[in-house]
């Protein structure tokens, strides 16, 4: 059987704190290699999906890379 494993991230609260848009942060996501899509057709207008299925580092490297580099890097 196939299956994957989806997260759906709520930037709502983020991207009004930080004056960006749902588009710039998928975009800020892309340009340091987490490949993410956009979620607003699954969960609303701010929303983000991830797939999960892929081994434990390379979830860890990605979410590191977005804490670092995406919601608290330079560019925020």
């Amino acid at each position: 059987p196939e299956g994957t494993y989806m997260l759906f991230l709520d930037c709502t609260d983020w991207c009004k704190a930080h004056g960006k848009t749902i588009a710039e942060v998928e975009k800020a996501g892309w340009n340091v290699g987490v490949a993410w899509q956009d979620g607003r057709m699954f969960h609303g207008p701010c929303a983000i999906r991830m797939n999960l299925a892929l081994p434990l580092t390379r979830v860890q490297e990605a979410f590191e890379r977005l804490d670092k580099y995406v919601f608290n890097g330079e560019w925020v």
